[in-house]
């Protein structure tokens, strides 16, 4: 894995500081399948030959085996839409390469399905919920990805960010009231044990963050980024603060409506009752996580899987591997101290109510 590493690096250091050399300028065009002129299968994939126009009626005849992904593995036909990449040489001549399939619209179409599904049963709450979205989006493209890229400390952003994003989302969703208030004090709170666990456990366990071939090649493109784990750190953080929310208005609204249903019970039955239906969330979150984690990292496990030489403690040794397991830990811990210190908030504010109003 970190043969394949280096690997990556160095290919974009000699594709980066080559360029210059190479090329006296390089475009980036959209353009349409004309004809498919050639198709035959090899052991990469398949080798095609096509010939593409672009907006202005220009023609361009376009070889997968020349382009940088070498043999397609895309099932390109007549009338596709490709992105294409024109190289410019310094003696007037051109290069044309297959950059990727344009697929835009049809993911319109599918954000556009997706949206229409969560207003059809969501109603009100759903609509609210896709605004809530929408402002989640433009704080992480707005404010942390470009401060990242600035040299803001990752990790303060992501917090500063992420404390906004449930600030917003928190009554917009789930409306302005008291419940919802001590919902957002509930996810601060695990926002900070997040925080907590995650930079023990990375340092503790010597992770340096580079342990992914994006985070490597993204430390190699940029010097606004000082310390790579920041940003393991900062994805950790960032990827507990969705199911924070769900957890802490979850144990909030149980101790609502035990409270609303049975108003003579005391804090400690209130409590009790309230974390019965916590444990059950405990357990139901930990499985959602562990699997979430594992689904994005399951092609490494593959790899990993098909080297004989890899016993198990080696295999659990792999920084890439040390990283979903730090993550996922780290993640989970947050949300399990989330379930008892938010039915505890809400318990303590529901009985001082009903003690003020005696």
């Amino acid at each position: 894995m970190k043969l394949t590493c280096h690997i990556v690096l160095i290919f974009a250091a000699l594709f980066f500081f080559a360029g210059d050399v190479y090329a006296q300028s390089s475009t980036e065009i959209t353009a349409t399948i004309n004809s498919i002129d050639l198709i035959e299968e090899t052991s990469d994939g398949t080798h095609i030959i096509f010939t593409a126009v672009d907006g202005g009626g220009e023609v361009f005849i376009v070889d997968s085996a020349e382009s940088m992904l070498g043999e397609t593995r895309y099932d390109l036909k007549d009338g596709q839409r490709v992105l294409l990449q024109i190289l410019t040489r310094s003696d007037g001549t051109t290069d044309v390469f297959l950059v990727d399939v344009v697929r835009t619209n049809i993911l319109f179409w599918i954000i556009g399905l997706f949206s229409l599904l969560v207003v059809a049963i969501g109603r009100k709450r759903g609509v609210m919920s896709l605004i809530g979205l929408a402002i989640t989006c433009l704080v992480l493209f707005g404010l942390i990805v470009p401060q990242i890229l600035i040299g803001t400390d990752p990790v303060f952003i992501t917090i500063i960010g992420s404390a906004l994003i449930l600030l917003v989302n928190l009554p917009l969703t789930h409306g302005f009231n008291k419940r919802t208030f001590y919902a957002y004090i509930s996810t601060l709170i695990g926002l900070f044990f997040a925080w907590l666990f995650s930079t023990l456990f990375v340092h503790f366990a010597s992770l340096s963050g580079l342990g992914s071939e994006e985070t490597a090649l993204l430390f190699l493109t940029t010097d606004a980024i000082e310390l790579p784990s920041g940003l393991l750190l900062a994805g950790i953080i960032l990827g507990a603060v969705g199911v924070l929310d769900d957890i802490a208005i979850t144990q909030t609204e149980t101790v609502s409506e035990l409270h609303d249903a049975n108003p003579s019970l005391s804090a400690k039955e209130l409590y009790r009752k309230a974390m019965s239906v916590g444990k059950h969330h405990i357990a139901s979150v930990v499985n959602t996580l562990v699997l979430a984690y594992a689904g994005v990292a399951l092609p490494v496990f593959l790899l990993f899987a098909l080297r004989d030489d890899m016993g198990l403690v080696r295999f659990l040794n792999e920084e890439i591997i040390a990283e979903e397991l730090i993550r996922t830990v780290a993640g989970t811990g947050a949300l399990i101290l989330l379930v008892p210190i938010s039915t505890l908030i809400a318990t303590r504010l529901y009985t001082k109510v009903r003690r003020d109003n005696k």
